[in-house]
């Protein structure tokens, strides 16, 4: 199946599911030493990815930008397996994160709205 039609069939299911999701585009997966500024409408972040002794930190802020009643979400999914997310839950409102994985060097970090 084309990668739109199954970005299609995923927000059908996400939707009547009541979540709603809208991703940045494709998240690759980044490794140490990476820096990244995203932005999608309604949500920003900004984090970085730093290794020591076989660990990978995750760290940096999500911040909502829209007045709705969706809360923005950054949703990192290290080379281990692990997941973890942050949320700003509000209007203008930014929470800051500082995650570490054991044994990667590298993750997907998606930046969403969900309700």
């Amino acid at each position: 199946m084309p990668r739109r039609a199954l970005a299609t069939a995923a927000m059908l299911l996400l939707t009547s599911s009541g979540i709603t999701l809208a991703l940045a585009t494709d998240a690759g997966a980044v490794t140490c030493g990476a820096h990244k500024v995203t932005t999608i409408h309604g949500a920003e972040a900004e984090y970085r990815l730093t290794c020591k002794n076989g660990n990978l930190r995750v760290h940096g802020w999500v911040k909502d930008t829209r007045p709705d009643d969706d809360f923005a979400a950054l949703h990192v999914h290290a080379g281990n397996g692990e997941v973890r997310s942050a949320f700003a839950n509000g209007w203008r409102e930014v929470e800051h994160f500082s995650f570490t994985f054991a044994d990667t060097s590298s993750a997907e970090v998606r930046l969403s709205l969900d309700h």
